[in-house]
């Protein structure tokens, strides 16, 4: 489906910062400098090795913004715990102090972070555009290559991969949690909790971001990418 559409790679980012929650000062974010976390230290622990890691090994990933409460980011409205919005290509992130499922929100929105960063989200909109009876079958697919690339980065990080199954009772991730602004109004997809789970679970064991090709959906653009 995507093979001879355009590949447009996406700008390149500038100086990246995050902001540090109930500090008033921002501080640059790059791979060997430690992520600054309001949650607890074990929580904080976690997500810096997967920041740190992630940074390394693709250099264009959104900035990762760690605050108490998101609720009026990106628009506003924002009813998730953590989102990625692609207008100012940041994560914004609530830690839940639950290493799993905080690691795993995270992982989440950088598989996302990096669809859209390496051109692979551009290809996905083509053919949703040209193939709108397919819509939800390519969300599918657009989906379950996000959990394969969410396993990915945890491993590489040398994170033990979380049970998604057992961190939730529902499938997490449904609502609107990524996009451009507002946020709010981006889209809801629904694979399963067991298709989540298998897909983090097949990325978690690949050997290389190219695992994570889905069907239509391909994976070489950010395999290219891959500096780790």
């Amino acid at each position: 489906m995507f093979t001879g559409l355009r590949r447009r790679q996406a700008f390149a980012t500038g100086n990246k910062w995050v902001y540090a929650a109930r500090m008033d000062k921002f501080i640059p974010t790059i791979a060997g400098l430690a992520l600054l976390c309001a949650g607890p230290a074990a929580a904080q622990s976690v997500l810096d090795r997967l920041t740190v890691s992630t940074e390394a090994s693709f250099p264009r990933v959104p900035v990762v913004r760690i605050m108490d409460d998101v609720s009026d980011v990106c628009g506003g409205g924002v009813t998730a715990n953590a989102v990625y919005c692609t207008s100012d290509n940041t994560i914004y992130l609530a830690p839940e102090g639950k290493d799993g499922r905080d690691v795993y929100a995270l992982a989440h929105l950088y598989g996302h972070g990096l669809q859209v960063r390496y051109g692979i989200a551009d290809l996905a909109l083509n053919a949703i555009l040209a193939n709108r009876e397919r819509e939800a079958e390519l969300r599918g697919m657009v989906t379950r290559q996000v959990e394969c690339l969410a396993g990915f980065l945890v491993a590489r990080a040398g994170i033990e991969p979380p049970r998604i199954a057992d961190l939730f009772e529902a499938e997490p991730m449904t609502g609107a949690h990524w996009g451009r602004r507002p946020v709010r109004a981006g889209p809801e997809v629904s694979i399963g909790l067991a298709a989540r789970a298998t897909w983090f679970a097949h990325g978690a064991a690949a050997t290389t971001a190219l695992d994570c090709t889905v069907e239509e959906v391909p994976a070489d653009l950010i395999a290219a990418a891959d500096r780790g």
